[in-house]
């Protein structure tokens, strides 16, 4: 499996000087977030253009780094229509320049959501009508939109991933897995169930995979920690990702410099051990 990064766990430069990070650190390819890795870059729709791109792309391409996500973050189930449909805008357009960014997927989560399981479904309705849209351009430039369930948000367990799935209906639509975002410190004792519903439920629709480990706090409470270092399976996760995605792409996520060597020490003994 590839092993890669946020591009922003790096902080924010010119694109020739995040290469120069990303390559230095021992990553092979890494999700790029444009405005929160590239300065100049900002989360408005209009930005883009081929030559930007081409200046972007070509400076990854020098240090042999892939693209592989193209990080687009935004809020597809907000209540506001205006608003929601400039987001949709917004990441269509990622959509459309992704490929001239040297990746061919573009992901988002789906929006913070605190209400009842009543408001979730209302919430879950304006999200499928944003996937539907943007899955729609992703179709028309040959790429793939990778939604992100997590635990705190909208789209938010494994089961109601699948019916996203099943109403958009489309191989365009795919899932980026970040297993601990879908654990808690109430949930951890059931991370193997959890983690086999996510394989059961869309193992074969998984386009790439985000790391990260935690352990639980004195106040009990998740706190990041090196990849290893934590309560997370790893052994158990990455046997089921080579049996459903054999190559595919790891992406550290909250990566700390200073320790990102060990954070790949331990991700190459997790995926390459199965």
């Amino acid at each position: 499996m590839r092993i890669g990064v946020r591009g922003h766990d790096y902080g924010c430069a010119s694109a020739p000087v995040m290469a120069e990070r990303i390559s230095n650190a021992g990553f092979c390819c890494f999700q790029l977030a444009l405005h929160k890795a590239i300065e100049g870059m900002k989360p408005v729709y209009g930005q883009l253009n081929p030559g930007l791109c081409y200046d972007i792309r070509t400076a990854f391409e020098k240090k042999n780094l892939e693209v592989a996500v193209l990080g687009c973050y935004i809020d597809p189930a907000n209540h506001d229509d205006e608003k929601r449909a400039y987001e949709v805008k917004r990441f269509r357009e990622n959509v459309a320049y992704c490929r001239q960014l040297g990746s061919n997927i573009v992901a988002t989560e789906t929006s913070n959501f605190k209400g009842t399981e009543d408001e979730r479904k209302k919430q879950f309705a304006l999200l499928t009508d944003s996937v539907l849209r943007m899955v729609e351009q992703a179709e028309r430039f040959g790429v793939f939109v990778g939604i992100e369930p997590v635990l705190t948000h909208t789209l938010n367990t494994p089961h109601l991933t699948g019916k996203l799935l099943d109403i958009v209906a489309c191989d365009n639509m795919q899932i980026v897995l970040d297993p601990i975002n879908l654990l808690s410190p109430e949930n951890i004792g059931r991370q193997r169930e959890i983690i086999d519903e996510c394989f059961d439920i869309f193992g074969d629709r998984i386009v790439a995979i985000h790391a990260k480990d935690v352990v639980i706090d004195n106040d009990g409470r998740f706190r990041r920690c090196v990849i290893g270092q934590g309560i997370f399976d790893h052994e158990y996760f990455y046997k089921k990702v080579a049996q459903y995605k054999p190559g595919i792409s790891v992406l550290r996520e909250e990566a700390k410099p200073e320790s990102a060597h060990l954070d790949i020490e331990a991700l190459k003994r997790f995926t390459e051990n199965v």
